[in-house]
């Protein structure tokens, strides 16, 4: 029987950064700011922008759940990165991305810090990964163009392009996805592992293979190049 305590990704949250208002109007809309209110009070704005995020976070993450922060968390200084991680329910790693400089000294928030991570999954852990396989999943703040154990069978989730590599991902059919908030995956929800895992599964499965290590033979062979 799987266990209760669920797993989650998410990347780019960008807690406090002003500029994410403009950049993503989509993420603004979601919050329920209008332009108007963001070009008069830009602090009210992305006060009211956080407040959102952390009730959002909070709806989806239990005290006892797992979650991978692949960068990007906070820009605000540090002391208020230290209220809104005093507020955020679960186990939290963080994969370190550009912009995680006022997490420096709050590492004691953090179940792990460090630039990448494997994470690996099983059936004894959730029943709704394949009994014959093990679900491996590099983990970088950046899209990488190969990773450890990719010709074995392992996956690739990064952050950092806000969406801005789905196509590339989506075109080359590599078992790689952006897991960032405003990303297509995410569409500004947290992702739990299940929907990851169906994510590279369904490229899996749409070319008739049955492991990811099969997945990766057959892709690396089209693409005549062994990374």
């Amino acid at each position: 029987m799987g266990t209760t305590i669920k797993t989650f990704f998410t990347s780019d949250l960008h807690f406090s950064h002003i500029s994410i208002l403009y950049f993503h109007p989509e993420r603004r809309e979601a919050a329920g700011i209008s332009l108007e209110e963001l070009q008069d009070d830009k602090k009210a704005a992305i006060e009211k922008h956080d407040e959102w995020l952390i009730n959002k976070w909070n709806d989806t993450v239990k005290k006892r759940d797992n979650i991978y922060i692949l960068g990007d968390f906070c820009l605000g200084n540090k002391a208020r990165t230290e209220e809104i991680l005093k507020q955020l329910h679960g186990t939290k790693y963080l994969i370190r991305g550009n912009h995680d400089k006022s997490c420096n000294g709050l590492e004691n928030y953090f179940e792990w810090v460090g630039d990448i991570k494997e994470v690996k999954f099983t059936n004894n852990q959730y029943d709704f990964i394949d009994p014959n396989e093990t679900f491996a999943v590099e983990l970088c703040h950046y899209p990488l163009l190969t990773w450890n154990r990719r010709p074995h069978g392992s996956c690739m989730s990064h952050g950092h392009a806000h969406g801005n590599c789905d196509s590339i991902n989506d075109l080359t059919k590599e078992l790689r996805v952006d897991v960032g908030f405003d990303a297509k995956l995410g569409n500004l929800e947290i992702i739990p592992l299940e929907t990851l895992y169906k994510h590279f599964t369904d490229i899996r499965d749409s070319v008739g293979c049955k492991t990811f290590q099969e997945y990766n033979e057959y892709l690396m062979a089209e693409q005549k190049v062994r990374l």
